[in-house]
């Protein structure tokens, strides 16, 4: 057998005095905390000042950066297309496998001023260049790209049907490539392996980086060899991962343009600020006056509990303590504690932000039972304590109470079925309340202990048949 739960000391701490006017801080040291507040006040909103404008800075830098990426992969994308389009073309492939593929090769691909690509190369399946064009004229692609364009074609050789980019060196500059085996439309890909390979290329001119900076708001866009200091760079590489050149562009910086506007009213705020020190400072008398108000708010604070606005621990012994010694025959108090069955699983299961929202409501709806108590308190957790006082039957009212967790809490999106134990202890006479709330605390965990979701009076014969709580059975 396991140990039985230890009854929980109720006695709570004393609610200590109010505190005189001696005893209260002086008006100076209360106007300096004032002045260290307001000053710490200054720095932080400095430095969350100086924060945002380096923060949007780096944003905009960091869009800026991601919209170039996306403009070169954009730009590849639609090479990739555009060279699926002729790769796929049963005429491209007769005539590429025949003795007239220089002459087609030319006449088709060769041509000069195509909107949608600068150079064709086409590559036979021993790796070598069939025929190469440039801008309408023949160049030698091993010799102003060597191995990029020939690992790309390799690349399109192993790969399955959707086309390979990527960038490549040509004598005009960078260009962006696309490669893919040239096929009829019903032959199988992976039949096509040792077909020639068609690579298209676009050259990335000056006509090209003005629409990147239009098409994606990057203005003063240029394409230079190598990083431009006090610029925001983007590396180009090819396909091997070798480093051919930079986009560069001046950063925006939007920050320091919110800042420079908004200038004139940080001046103007500090001004202010300056002004409400000076007010505080001569508001520092007037204070005094209204230290005692401050006080009696701070004891009625100081006997509530923040998550469900009832009485906390100390303020309901005190109420208790007040209602004990009028305590008769004829005008009995019932102390009735109420535990909530289930709230650990709901803590475990939606977490404690769930478990704070569910206390709340299950206050609200014991507080519809206010007219019949005359004190109510949440002594921490998932209990709450019941001083009852007028003519009902405790265990009528005690039934009703747990009548009304019948109905789920909704929480959010979910509802919350959870029951409760009530244990409830009576005195006909004045009896110390650490001892009335021992004797329905008892009753309480007999509750639990009889399969919880019930009222229990408490009986003298649970002393006799639990003895303490604190000792092993």
């Amino acid at each position: 057998m396991g140990k039985r739960r230890t009854l929980p000391d109720h006695s709570g701490p004393a609610i200590r005095p109010l505190v005189t006017r001696g005893q209260i801080w002086s008006i100076s040291v209360v106007t300096g905390v004032f002045l260290a507040v307001a000053m710490i006040l200054l720095l932080i909103v400095s430095h969350v000042v100086l924060s945002m404008r380096g923060t949007a800075n780096a944003i905009d830098d960091e869009r800026a950066t991601a919209a170039a990426a996306a403009a070169v992969a954009a730009l590849e994308r639609r090479l990739s297309l555009t060279v699926r389009d002729n790769a796929l073309w049963d005429e491209a492939y007769d005539a590429v496998t025949s003795d007239k593929a220089q002459a087609w090769i030319l006449d088709n691909w060769g041509i000069a001023d195509y909107p949608l690509y600068d150079g064709v190369i086409v590559v036979g399946s021993g790796g070598t260049v069939v025929s190469a064009y440039l801008e309408g004229e023949p160049f030698d692609p091993l010799l102003a790209s060597g191995a990029p364009l020939m690992l790309l074609a390799g690349m399109a050789r192993e790969g399955d049907e959707a086309p390979v980019s990527g960038l490549a060196r040509t004598g005009e500059g960078i260009a962006a490539a696309a490669a893919m085996p040239i096929r009829r439309f019903d032959m199988d890909a992976a039949a096509s392996r040792d077909n020639p390979i068609l690579i298209l290329l676009k050259v990335m001119d000056e006509a090209i980086t003005e629409t990147i900076a239009k098409d994606y708001q990057i203005a003063g866009l240029t394409l230079q060899s190598d990083p431009f200091a006090g610029r925001l760079n983007l590396a180009l590489k090819d396909v091997s991962g070798a480093r051919l050149g930079h986009l560069s562009w001046p950063s925006r910086q939007p920050g320091d343009r919110a800042f420079e506007r908004l200038q004139p009213m940080l001046v103007v705020a500090g001004a202010i600020l300056v002004v409400f020190l000076l007010m505080v400072l001569a508001a520092g008398v007037l204070e005094s006056l209204r230290l005692r108000r401050i006080a009696a708010i701070a004891e009625y604070e100081a006997k509530r509990d923040p998550l469900s606005g009832m009485l906390n621990r100390s303020g309901f012994m005190e109420a208790l303590e007040g209602l004990a010694p009028n305590t008769t025959p004829g005008r009995p108090l019932t102390l009735h504690m109420l535990d909530l069955d289930g709230f650990k699983q709901v803590n475990d299961t939606w977490g404690h932000a769930v478990g704070d929202i569910l206390i709340a409501a299950v206050s609200v709806r014991i507080a519809g039972f206010q007219e019949h108590f005359a004190a109510i308190g949440r002594l921490g957790g998932d209990e709450f304590a019941l001083a009852q006082t007028g003519p009902l039957p405790a265990a009528g009212l005690a039934e009703r109470v747990l009548q009304a967790f019948s109905v789920p809490f909704a929480i959010g999106e979910h509802r919350v079925a959870i029951g409760a134990s009530i244990g409830h202890a009576t005195t006909t006479e004045p009896l110390n309340p650490a001892e009335l709330m021992r004797r329905a605390d008892m009753a309480m965990y007999g509750a639990k202990d009889a399969g919880k979701h019930r009222a229990l009076e408490y009986r003298t014969e649970m002393e006799r048949r639990t003895g303490s709580r604190s000792a092993p059975e």
